[in-house]
């Protein structure tokens, strides 16, 4: 293929406002129940208000102002009429403390568990007895397995049957309360019951190697007599890793501060968090919390080594780094003319006007510069134009085989005051199937820096109102011409069939609509069978799996429309190419759903055995760490 892509994203934790979306829209349309699972419990939670609150001047009481009383009530699971997100806190707390129980020591008792396991407990071995290596090298061994139905398994029993694989209680035990279906609870006069799925993440120590643990629980929980007990754990997935010689070398090491050599940019203006630079930068330049912003890589001296040019939030230098024979950086951005302090989301280093060097591409918000490369790393404007949405993401490949580089952009907002009356952060409607979003933009590459906008007459306007994150180019189809994956926030992706230069969207037609919060697509031939698979990156929310599984939620919809808010939800997704046919949905059966929180993704062979990995890129704003998968 001849098609470029390059970008590094970070969007706004949309977590939160997913499960307060859909909850508000559910009390706006239909009413929330006024009934919780165990009412009796209310004093589980603990009701304190945080401290720090402001208390009303004057009164001899304290008491919490009125506005910010009603604001925590509207926070406080308990008070919102969802079971889901009250039988989430509690039984988090709960599987905390059992994290915390198994971390002390190897061997448990009954009297360990006393205040976590029900009476009538029944579960079946949380480790299988059966395992299947599924794939072994010099380094790594993995097994996987699925447990028997045994319903008279102790629990600490069965707690110890799994610690005992390690050598010392485990360095980290994680869980995640990702789904209560609420068409399990069984509700009677005397106790109520519920059931929850878990993802289960343990790692340490076993025979002097790395060991890892990855597994999936449906739970069982009893509330009654004010207290809330685990009845029950059947293990629906379970996976070992185990790594030989992991004590003797790292996989990866970080190099970061050797290879900027502690310069200044590194030291003064990337070390520094979001909130840092907030207290120092007028909102006027653009400063985004948000922080999408991109790097890229490229020759941009000529000496047959990729450089690095890093986009920054407003008010802040973009940065282009040289690299030295030795692996380290060398800033050149004040002398290169590169030092832009514009919000830049993402750049590109690709030889656009076919001189033999590498120019750099810069999206600046509502707009998009060229510079042309004038040799040892010096640059000038040559074009700037105007895209009229918030380009997040540029890609560039020659899809009219003309011999030069056209460039797509993916436009993510529209600007304040358009027809969609959306701007900058505004807001997707409907949110999981947004068409209020900015526009895509195509230009053609006509020489001598001269681009045309295409996107009408190519084929690119059709479905053009999403709310694009990134795009990815490659000949799907194998006609010799580059076809292009668009992947969009808040709903449903494209997939533009190239047929000589006019694109046709062909996404639903071959299954790869993807109705989720598209993040990035990477192509790749995964299973080795000569046809380009792809893999999109979305945002897996727990909240979202609790919330959408719930009997109130939507009440009244059609399953379809049920079933596209809970594909928001899921996660990352893979579609295998099929010779001649629609692409097939493997996302689940190949488990790599649970990205987290995912904003980039690559197919990648890390290892160099001839078989295509996934690398994602998660997260958002550097916290301690939790133990939260």
């Amino acid at each position: 293929m001849y098609g470029f892509e390059l970008r590094l994203s970070f969007k706004v934790s949309w977590l939160f406002f997913f499960g307060l979306f859909v909850i508000t829209l559910c009390c706006f349309s239909t009413g929330c129940s006024e009934k919780k699972v165990g009412s009796e419990l209310i004093d589980i939670v603990d009701t304190d208000l945080v401290s720090g609150m402001v208390v009303a001047p004057g009164l001899k009481d304290s008491k919490v102002i009125a506005p910010l009383e009603d604001a925590w009530r509207r926070i406080d699971p308990k008070e919102d009429g969802w079971n889901s997100e009250f039988l989430n806190e509690i039984t988090t707390k709960k599987l905390k403390n059992l994290s915390n129980i198994m971390k002390l020591k190897n061997l448990i008792n009954k009297k360990d568990l006393q205040q976590i396991q029900g009476d009538e407990y029944k579960g079946n071995f949380l480790r299988p007895k059966v395992l299947e290596e599924i794939y072994k090298n010099d380094e790594f061994i993995v097994k996987r397995g699925h447990a028997k139905k045994e319903s008279n398994v102790k629990l600490k029993d069965s707690i110890n049957d799994l610690l005992s694989l390690f050598d010392a209680p485990p360095e980290k035990i994680a869980f995640k309360l990702y789904r209560i279906n609420q068409e399990d609870l069984g509700i009677d006069s005397k106790k109520d019951i519920f059931k929850g799925r878990v993802l289960v993440n343990i790692s340490g120590l076993s025979g002097g190697n790395l060991f890892q643990i990855n597994s999936e629980w449906e739970t069982s929980w009893i509330l009654s007599d004010e207290s809330l007990k685990l009845n029950g754990i059947i293990v629906l997935s379970y996976e070992e890793v185990s790594r030989n010689g992991a004590k003797n070398h790292k996989l990866f090491v970080d190099i970061t501060s050797s290879v900027f050599g502690n310069g200044e940019a590194y030291r003064e203006q990337f070390l520094r968090s979001t909130d840092h630079w907030r207290s120092r930068i007028a909102r006027d330049f653009g400063l985004d919390v948000v922080a999408n912003h991109g790097i890229a890589f490229g020759d941009v001296n000529g000496d047959k080594l990729d450089d690095m040019y890093v986009c920054q939030q407003g008010g802040l230098p973009n940065r282009l780094f040289i690299r030295r024979a030795d692996g380290t950086l060398k800033d050149v951005t004040e002398s290169s003319n590169t030092g832009w302090l514009d919000y830049c989301a993402s750049a590109l280093i690709l030889d656009f006007d076919n001189d033999g060097d590498r120019d750099i591409a810069i999206s600046q918000n509502f707009k998009i510069l060229f510079m042309d490369n004038l040799g040892n790393a010096k640059f000038e404007i040559a074009l700037g134009l105007g895209t009229h949405a918030q380009t997040f993401s540029i890609s560039a490949a020659d899809y009219d085989n003309d011999g030069d580089l056209d460039v797509f952009l993916c436009g993510y907002n529209p600007p304040a005051g358009s027809e969609s009356e959306s701007g900058v952060m505004g807001e997707p409607m409907p949110y999981h199937d947004a068409r209020n979003g900015g526009k895509n933009k195509m230009l053609r590459n006509d020489g001598n820096w001269n681009f045309t906008e295409v996107t009408e007459e190519s084929g690119l306007n059709q479905n053009n109102d999403r709310f694009s994150f990134a795009s990815s180019w490659h000949d799907y189809d194998r006609d010799g011409d580059l076809d292009l994956y668009v992947a969009n926030d808040y709903g449903r992706n494209n997939l533009y069939q190239n047929n000589g230069g006019k694109f046709v969207d062909v996404a639903k037609e071959f299954g790869v609509e993807d109705m989720s919060a598209g993040m990035s697509v990477s192509w790749g031939d995964y299973n080795r069978d000569g046809l380009p698979d792809l893999y999109v990156s979305n945002m897996f929310s727990s909240a979202g799996n609790r919330i959408t599984y719930q009997r109130q939620f939507k009440l009244g919809v059609n399953s379809n429309l049920l079933n596209d808010f809970r594909r928001h939800a899921r996660g990352n997704s893979l579609f295998q190419a099929v010779s001649g046919q629609p692409f097939k949905d493997v996302s689940e059966v190949a488990n790599v759903t649970m990205g987290r929180w995912a904003w980039g993704s690559r197919f990648a062979d890390i290892d160099n055995d001839g078989w295509l990995d996934i690398l994602v890129a998660n997260g958002f704003i550097t916290a301690p760490d939790s133990g939260d998968l």
